[in-house]
């Protein structure tokens, strides 16, 4: 919204001194014939102008509009260089390509939405979560090979398939900040996991009997428990999965032997979590 009011208050501000430039014209100048000659130049020129400035904001926030939607946002993204990936990690393009899947949570393009609080701005837009890079890749069409980011921005958030991914700025700060999956939606607290993806550089063998590593992604996942903006990460052991709900510890302990859960396993611990929030 910030920046339709900018553009809005720019287009208004050439208006404003063109119809001063208009009116000073009146003013000074005795002969209409004058007048009407230097008038209609004038007149060209700042047609001219506001439509170039519509177009070079819409240029340098992205072209994928949210038209579609409800005609009122541009969802703000950059473009992806794609001849530039295999040489940031040093890797011949035929070496990248071997591994880039590795970097995503899923490295298909989905389709889903994008909402800019409880508002749909653009649906049906194909997307995938890059877990290297902490960005949301987006695409106008799932045809084209060109994709760009979406914008990192909390008030905005992506629906991909069934997954729901919201961006937590770190410390009020959005470079700082990453996105995060709403596993479970509870009254008392939500479960959010957070998947990483690091680079591993290849290596050399010392010896002769040691082989060769190839570069690849080694991809992390973390839980969360997440109350009023604070987030407690989730241990992997059910011994310790009991201390963190150490307020219904009995209940938890039952429920898991009872359903024979496995708090390692992402599907049970759900189930744990979503039992855990219903005894608060």
């Amino acid at each position: 919204m910030l920046f339709f009011v900018k553009t809005l208050f720019r287009k208004c501000a050439l208006l404003v001194n063109g119809i001063a430039l208009i009116l000073n014209y009146y003013i000074y100048n005795d002969s209409k014939t004058i007048i009407m000659k230097n008038l209609i130049p004038l007149l060209i020129t700042i047609i001219i102008s506001l439509n170039a400035i519509g177009q070079n904001d819409y240029t340098k926030r992205g072209a994928l509009s949210s038209g579609a939607a409800n005609g009122n946002f541009d969802i703000f993204y950059r473009t992806v260089e794609l001849n530039q990936k295999s040489l940031a990690f040093g890797l011949t393009e035929a070496e990248f390509n071997s591994i880039k899947e590795k970097a995503y949570a899923n490295p298909n393009f989905i389709v889903g939405n994008i909402y800019q609080d409880e508002n749909l701005l653009k649906a049906g837009v194909p997307m995938r979560y890059n877990a290297y890079a902490d960005e949301i890749e987006i695409k106008n069409h799932a045809s084209e090979e060109n994709y760009g980011a979406l914008m990192k921005d909390e008030s905005i958030y992506a629906k991909i398939g069934k997954d729901i991914y919201v961006f937590i700025p770190y410390n009020g700060s959005n470079e700082k900040g990453g996105y995060f999956n709403i596993l479970a939606d509870g009254k008392n607290y939500d479960l959010y996991k957070k998947t990483t993806a690091n680079f591993i550089e290849p290596k050399k063998g010392k010896t002769n009997y040691e082989t060769d590593s190839a570069a690849t992604f080694d991809k992390t996942i973390k839980y969360y428990l997440v109350q009023n903006g604070k987030f407690l990460e989730m241990p992997s052991t059910k011994s310790k999965v009991l201390k963190v709900m150490n307020s219904k510890k009995k209940e938890i302990k039952g429920y898991i032997d009872k359903n024979n859960l496995d708090v390692d396993k992402e599907l049970d611990l759900i189930k744990v979590f979503t039992y855990f929030d219903s005894l608060l």
